[in-house]
């Protein structure tokens, strides 16, 4: 299990960082290549995705690819689950702009999308900014890793992996990473706390892809619609006080070895043979 893993990670790595380098050569002293060289790293976010489903077919073969496949439109588990699916995220971020608001923080300009305006960019996310990537963390990484160990770790080391991944963006002229307008360290300290609440709805809901897409999908949504608050260093602090202190609520109720109170994990891409 551990060496699928990291044969996982690293052909995760090779192939969207492939992808990503003609952008960052481009944004770092050979900008008299053409625009166009920065076209293939629209295309890395797939990387988790091609190499869990390349890792999942020598696995296990065409059923194995397809088993994969419909995990992202797998809804058979409870309900109530849709309600974190779909609302934390956007909840975290109003409190965000609320608190920042009532504390009197001056924040730049910024006027409300409008709902064409929020869909189209739900489906740009879902799509080529990182929805889809969720067939490799979730689908093929978790599982695995949470085989030896409890779900916590397992979260929080897939957590530092997956905001890793991200490091080539902080070197693209066109990423909102460019630059320091995050510190790496921050980052990736946010996303391994987010990995925790990913980890929780995955396992409720039996492994579902399309929570842990539609999550992923709603969270940077959200992230994008409310800039004002994300661009701050205070308004980062302050969303990722609000992340911890939702993640710490879910490892006290729900438990740290499974975070789904002792229920058996889901592992639905394991080998047959596993």
């Amino acid at each position: 299990m551990l060496r699928r893993t990291w044969v996982f990670f690293i052909l995760t790595y090779a192939i969207s960082w492939l992808l990503w380098l003609p952008g960052v050569l481009r944004s770092n002293g050979y900008d008299d290549l053409p625009e166009i060289v920065g076209l293939p790293g629209m295309f890395a976010v797939l990387g988790p995705t091609i190499a869990a489903f390349i890792l999942v077919g020598r696995e296990s073969g065409r059923a194995g690819v397809s088993r994969l496949l419909r995990r992202a439109f797998q809804t058979g588990f409870g309900k109530g689950w849709w309600l974190p699916t779909l609302l934390l995220m956007p909840v975290i971020g109003l409190l965000t702009a609320g608190i920042l608001l009532l504390l009197g923080e001056r924040t730049p300009d910024w006027s409300a999308p409008t709902l064409l305006t929020a869909l189209g960019t739900a489906v740009f996310i879902l799509l080529i900014g990182g929805g889809l990537e969720e067939f490799g963390w979730r689908g093929y990484a978790l599982d695995r890793m949470q085989t030896g160990k409890n779900a916590v770790v397992a979260s929080l080391v897939l957590g530092f992996f997956w905001g890793m991944w991200h490091l080539p963006l902080f070197f693209i002229e066109s990423s909102t990473q460019y630059r320091g307008a995050i510190p790496l360290w921050e980052f990736v300290l946010q996303i391994m706390v987010l990995s925790v609440l990913f980890t929780w709805l995955y396992n409720n809901t039996q492994g579902s892809l399309l929570v842990a897409i539609l999550f992923h999908t709603i969270g940077n949504t959200t992230a994008a619609l409310l800039p004002p608050y994300f661009s701050t260093e205070i308004g980062r602090w302050i969303y990722f006080s609000l992340l911890l202190i939702t993640a710490l609520i879910v490892v006290l109720v729900w438990g740290w070895r499974t975070l789904n109170r002792g229920r058996p994990l889901p592992q639905p891409s394991l080998p047959e043979q596993i």
